[in-house]
């Protein structure tokens, strides 16, 4: 089935819950304070838009959140990635670094922010810092993974026909692990944006994730549906910037 006509299924889907949820309102099965009417929502929406919340416009909370995933998850990535490759192209550096990534990769991001917090403040820099270290090990271990899966023949063929170690590296080994790359990146920004949300809850002033968490405090869970609703979407705009990312770079996998 072609890929446009699932978009009939998903518009159904979606449709299905609005007028639940619009329903589930007007007959009043219940109380707006735990689940707002799509009237209540809008409005909310807009009174967020046009006054803001503590002292923040919603696009700087929104624009601050971002900024957060993108400078934790882009330095961790590219981090990560660099790390990964090196793990993947030398053994001994890899049984030398592999303790360390192996350690973060299961370690629960929130049980050292505390730590951080105490190192670097309530400020950014913990924040900033917990997220490079979320998408460090899940960015190397996709890249080592990746470098590891390349065929043996492709690097036999370009020693034979003369290439040296770092055209090795550059022109086929990079190349062939990108798709697993582009995989492990997908995964990283999706725990990255999960942690930040967390990360806003327990030591922001600002963001989505403590706008929520401040809005909840006061019952104002019109405000927690805006913001739920906010982080969904950005949530779906970063995945598919990766996935248009990849298309474009790595247009050639699979084929």
């Amino acid at each position: 089935m072609k890929s446009w006509r699932l978009w009939h299924f998903t518009a159904a889907s979606a449709t299905l819950l609005f007028a639940l949820w619009a329903a589930i309102s007007a007959f009043g099965l219940v109380n707006s304070l735990f689940l707002p009417g799509p009237g209540l929502f809008v409005s909310s929406f807009a009174d967020l838009l046009l006054n803001g919340y503590k002292g923040y416009s919603l696009p700087e909370h929104v624009g601050i959140s971002l900024l957060r995933v993108a400078l934790g998850f882009g330095t961790g990535a590219v981090a990560g990635t660099l790390l990964g490759l090196g793990m993947g192209m030398a053994p001994v550096f890899d049984a030398f670094a592999a303790p360390f990534i192996e350690f973060l990769r299961p370690l629960p991001q929130l049980a050292y922010l505390v730590l951080l917090i105490v190192w670097f403040g309530i400020g950014e820099t913990s924040k900033v810092v917990l997220l490079f270290l979320t998408a460090l090990p899940v960015a190397a271990i996709a890249a080592r993974d990746g470098v590891r899966n390349v065929p043996r023949e492709r690097i036999q063929v370009a020693r034979a026909l003369g290439a040296n170690p770092v055209q090795i590296l550059l022109h086929v080994v990079f190349p062939s692990a990108l798709p697993e790359i582009f995989i492990g990146a997908r995964l990283a920004v999706g725990i990255v944006y999960a942690t930040l949300i967390a990360a806003e809850i327990i030591a922001g002033s600002n963001g989505i994730g403590w706008l929520i968490f401040d809005a909840g405090r006061f019952l104002r869970s019109d405000y927690v549906f805006v913001g739920v609703l906010l982080i969904g979407l950005m949530g779906l705009g970063l995945d598919l910037a990766l996935r248009t990312l990849e298309r474009w770079i790595v247009h050639w996998a699979g084929r």
